[in-house]
């Protein structure tokens, strides 16, 4: 899988600072502890513990169709198809007990796939929950980009990326769709959201746009259905888009941020430290902003990690196959606990 970064003529006026670090970043690799690969097709991503941890929900490619989401056993190998099958999936998180789940499609949209690429979010995306018995219910359709999802399951949200306020933000609703809620208000993409396991907090990148010139070419460019994505930072905020605070300040592009399993760290992929969009490793970083661990080396790209519900665990995606492996991080220094990782 090869990402590439678009649109670099709105880097100057977004969120961008040279990288604050040297180039030597202290890598880490025994934290990921005996990768497996779940899948060898070179067509396989995004996968998602459920929330029993004996299957995975993953995005597959199949030969001459478009992305869509599949249920792998564990143990079994078995794939089993859990989207429509028509138009492009992009993410999808269970809900309850992994009987039902929300993923979202540009199925309403017909066959044809969506564009692929970095910065491109396609009007036709909406957000459709099913369960096991097929029944497939379209949650979300706003104008414009509705997509990239996970789910508290504490507070039965759905949190979401929209366009629904005419920018890209992050929203929640119900499981049923209901009470839809906004919850950046910031110019410039707001995504890739990731709910702690507590349920309380989302960590999320953005690319702010900071100048009036900025965000008039954000707009321009949402009117062709792309926005920027690079360079992005990794921001944090609670259930109800209050308490928001940065935590990198890298200038260079971050790919899907998550939760670890002690709800006081982030990894995320990132083509740090050279920021060129040639090559995405896996990183780690504290909630405080210090700590900065490289976890994987030798990828094109490594990223999008989900940990099994015990913490033990973890899948990710590299080089178009997705993996599982033992989490073998020792505990943050107590200091890194700040007061946006308490209850």
């Amino acid at each position: 899988m090869r990402v590439v970064p678009c649109l670099a003529l709105l880097a100057a006026g977004l969120l961008a600072q040279a990288p604050r670090f040297g180039a030597q970043i202290p890598v880490q690799t025994n934290y990921i502890v005996k990768p497996v690969p779940l899948t060898s097709d070179g067509a396989s991503r995004k996968p998602h513990w459920s929330t029993d941890g004996r299957s995975l929900m993953l995005i597959s490619t199949e030969k001459g169709k478009c992305p869509q989401l599949y249920w792998v056993d564990l143990t079994t190998r078995e794939k089993k198809l859990a989207s429509s099958g028509a138009g492009s999936v992009r993410t999808a998180a269970p809900l309850v007990k992994s009987k039902s789940w929300v993923y979202d499609s540009t199925q309403d949209a017909g066959e044809a796939c969506a564009p692929a690429m970095l910065g491109s979010v396609p009007a036709e995306f909406n957000i459709f929950s099913n369960n096991e018995k097929g029944k497939i219910q379209r949650l979300a359709a706003a104008t414009g980009y509705d997509a990239e999802v996970d789910v508290s399951t504490a507070e039965k949200l759905i949190i979401y990326t929209s366009q629904a306020s005419g920018d890209l933000e992050v929203w929640s609703m119900e499981w049923d769709g209901m009470n839809k809620r906004q919850l950046t208000k910031s110019p410039g993409y707001d995504g890739d959201p990731n709910v702690s396991n507590d349920g309380r907090r989302i960590v999320f990148r953005s690319t702010r746009a900071r100048s009036a010139d900025a965000q008039k070419q954000v707009k321009e460019q949402l009117a062709f259905a792309r926005a920027p994505m690079s360079p992005s930072e990794i921001f944090v905020m609670n259930l109800k888009g209050l308490d928001e605070k940065q935590i990198t300040s890298y200038g260079c592009s971050i790919l899907h941020p998550a939760w670890t399993p002690d709800n006081r760290r982030i990894v995320f992929s990132a083509d740090l430290p050279n920021c060129q969009g040639d090559r995405y490793e896996l990183f780690l970083v504290n909630l405080d902003g210090t700590g900065l661990v490289q976890l994987t080396t030798g990828s094109k790209y490594a990223g999008e990690v989900s940990f099994a519900p015990d913490g033990r665990s973890l899948a990710f995606t590299r080089d178009g196959n997705v993996y599982t492996a033992d989490w073998a991080a020792p505990a943050p220094p107590p200091e890194t606990l700040n007061p946006l990782s308490k209850p």
